[in-house]
């Protein structure tokens, strides 16, 4: 979900509230039973390890971003993480990711949720998924 470059502070934000600490630290440490936080060399391979298998990013300089539909794209999916290089699945796979992902910004309240927070150009999935598939990986090649 998130580049090489962006896990290191991300890991260490969660690791920071998963030992009790800051706003949501008691709330963390309470849904964590009796999980114990990372050690400091267990957080240091998780951190390299997630650094090196990173999301890869399109390019905010690719030309499919200019489009209506490659701007609907970066503005859905830039809000949670990076901008998956969209041949990182094939054109079936992306009709069940951009369905999950709808399901989780209509639970998180992002951008389908109340008028308000709606944007311009109005979100349309239907069209997200065509622009990925448009620039989807062939089924047969391999990552």
């Amino acid at each position: 979900m998130h580049s090489g470059e962006r896990w290191k502070s991300v890991v260490e934000r969660m690791v920071w509230r998963m030992r009790g600490n800051g706003n949501m630290g008691a709330l963390m440490k309470d849904l964590m039973a009796q999980v114990r936080a990372p050690t400091d060399s267990e957080v240091q391979a998780l951190v390299r390890y997630l650094e090196r298998h990173g999301q890869r990013e399109l390019a905010a300089s690719d030309p499919a971003l200019a489009t209506r539909a490659g701007e609907m794209f970066a503005l859905a999916c830039g809000q949670c993480h990076v901008l998956p290089d969209p041949r990182r699945h094939t054109m079936r796979e992306w009709t069940v990711v951009v369905n999950r992902m709808k399901r989780h910004m209509s639970w998180v309240n992002t951008v389908i949720g109340r008028s308000e927070l709606r944007t311009e150009p109005e979100l349309d999935t239907d069209e997200i998924v065509r622009f990925l598939q448009r620039h989807a990986r062939d089924a047969k090649e391999r990552e």
